[in-house]
């Protein structure tokens, strides 16, 4: 076996150990990183905004699905032709 057979299989074993534990790692830095982000952002609000921005998330979310089209309702008749009804 070659020098360079060898190292390519040292390579290969570490990198199916490590690279599994790395990835295993790296979603729980994210997972921590999100939550310390979450909080931030709860102090920074104050509680009398708090409504208001929740109801702007929500906006935004339904925005984001596509839900951005506002309902259209029909008019009322007016004077005579809502009473003939």
């Amino acid at each position: 076996m070659a020098f360079k057979d060898s190292l390519r299989l040292r390579y290969e074993r570490l990198a199916d150990d490590v690279v599994p534990q790395l990835l295993e790692s790296w979603g729980k830095l994210q997972k921590r990183f999100d939550d310390l982000n979450c909080s931030l952002a709860n102090r920074a609000v104050p509680e009398e905004r708090r409504s208001r921005v929740s109801e702007l998330s929500l906006q935004e979310k339904a925005y984001q699905a596509g839900q951005d089209r506002q309902t259209v309702r029909p008019e009322r008749a007016k004077g005579r032709a809502a009473h003939s009804k």
